[in-house]
């Protein structure tokens, strides 16, 4: 039978990593008769890779109502596209990790509704869940909302969430449950996101999900990025964490402050490696899921033995006055001002060479192409050079609004006073070459007076020669 699978998450298990892993691989699961389509239309700050968003997303008008009409188009849309790919394939598949938390929401009656289309259209629902241990989730949960920057999570500090834990389900097995009233148990295929119970050939999160969707691993499969989105712990989270109170809606802004931060992470001293849990925190925090997760494990997976290792991280407890918290933000710092003077580098080259080739082009028109078309190409060139400067005083502007590295950018804005005078040393060029036009569009204007004089003066001597003709004729003598 025809099946549809809906891989719902949850946060932080890989997600990311298996969707690009179909994209990359389509061709191959079309040869065993599967599809992961890409959505034809977006949301915000969603990539069209979470092909089964559209199940659960919101969207608003202008005034900040919700666009409920629009939200039913793109429904409709997403299941047209459902229908179509069941017209060349006999499984299809949609995934999304906002569907977890959505579905304990007002957009759970989505599930009622998909469960009308697959009977209308003859295919079956299954549903595709990663959990991990809730602990770790709630590390790297908090981590992605940092990171992200945008949303009203991203400046919670970590003592804060884990006493009072915001907008996460860890919960498994109650939501399950609340899913399973309208979907069936038997549709609900639960994996344990953990490295050592990984199934399939080769025990990685993309062998597990080929296996739970029935498809055979093969060595045609294309791994590119086995970690797509990696998380950030303890200092860099903490770093950015505070930079996000004043960071700008700046896309542009918000990636380079979240690669710098990456950079602590990635580079960070190997003695630097706390736990975000003491000992005691740890065991009140799962204690409030324990007999929940029994549950899960005999109702959905048939056995007895504990759903997750239980063993604890051995480590230090992170506290925000860690004695590598100086050295990572340094780091984290130089990674601003490094990733600045990069973007200046690059802008002087893109200078320099349109600079260049506006030159070129003006010295290979004749005079009167000159004429014709002097006017656009001083305009363009203007219009480049003004374009440039903005990008440059908005990478100035974006790095003064961050105090610690105003002491660490001297020489950035040193760098930039230089190419401020090669723009100044460019529209004078720019001056002198008008000048330059304006000159040789005068003496044209000149030589087109002087032309037209010999013209009239070659006419009325013309005409002179006539009259005398035309006088001899009359009269036999020659006129005066």
């Amino acid at each position: 039978m025809r099946t549809l699978y809906v891989h719902i998450g949850t946060p932080k298990t890989a997600t990311t990593s298996i969707q690009m892993f179909c994209v990359e691989n389509q061709e191959i699961l079309n040869e065993q008769g599967y599809s992961y389509p890409l959505l034809e239309f977006t949301y915000p700050h969603v990539a069209n890779r979470r092909n089964g968003h559209f199940l659960v997303g919101w969207l608003y008008k202008l005034n900040g109502e919700e666009d409920v009409e629009k939200e039913q188009e793109l429904w409709d849309e997403g299941l047209a596209m459902i229908h179509k790919e069941f017209e060349k394939y006999d499984n299809v598949i949609l995934s999304d990790e906002n569907i977890w938390h959505a579905s304990n929401g007002r957009k759970f009656p989505f599930w009622s509704k998909l469960m009308e289309d697959a009977k209308e259209y003859d295919y079956q629902v299954k549903i595709v869940v990663y959990i991990r241990r809730q602990d770790t989730l709630a590390n790297s949960w908090l981590s992605q909302q940092v990171k992200e920057g945008w949303n009203t999570n991203s400046t919670i500090k970590w003592d804060s969430f884990q006493q009072k834990t915001r907008k996460v389900v860890f919960n498994y097995y109650l939501l399950l449950e609340k899913i399973a009233e309208v979907t069936g148990r038997e549709n609900i295929i639960v994996r344990i996101f953990d490295r050592g119970k990984f199934k399939g050939k080769d025990h990685t999160i993309f062998s597990d999900f080929l296996e739970a969707i029935g498809v055979d691993y093969t060595d045609e499969f294309k791994i590119t990025e086995e970690e797509a989105n990696r998380s950030l712990t303890g200092n860099s989270q903490e770093i950015l964490r505070i930079i996000n109170t004043i960071l700008p809606d700046d896309v542009n802004v918000r990636t380079l402050v979240r690669e710098s931060a990456q950079d602590c992470e990635n580079y960070k001293d190997p003695q630097n490696n706390f736990v975000m849990f003491s000992e005691e925190e740890f065991n009140k925090f799962m204690g409030r899921y324990e007999k929940w997760n029994k549950a899960l494990a005999k109702d959905y997976l048939n056995q007895e033995e504990p759903l997750f290792n239980m063993k604890r991280k051995e480590g230090e407890r992170w506290t925000p006055n860690n004695r590598f918290m100086y050295e990572d933000m340094v780091r984290f710092f130089g990674g601003v001002v490094i990733r600045q003077q990069r973007h200046i580098e690059e802008l002087e080259k893109e200078i320099t060479t349109l600079k260049d080739s506006h030159l070129e082009t003006i010295e290979r028109l004749s005079d009167k192409e000159l004429d014709e078309t002097a006017k656009n190409v001083l305009q363009v060139l203007a219009e480049q050079v003004t374009k440039q400067q903005k990008d440059i005083q908005r990478a100035l502007e974006n790095s003064d609004k961050i105090d610690a590295v105003k002491d660490r950018s001297q020489e950035v804005k040193v760098q930039s006073l230089t190419i401020g005078n090669e723009l100044i040393d460019v529209r004078q060029d720019q001056d002198k070459l008008e000048k330059v036009m304006k000159k040789d569009y005068e003496n044209l204007k000149e030589r087109d007076k002087e032309l037209k004089a010999m013209i009239r003066e070659l006419e009325q001597t013309s005409l002179w020669f006539r009259l005398r003709r035309k006088w001899r004729h009359l009269t036999g003598k020659d006129a005066q």
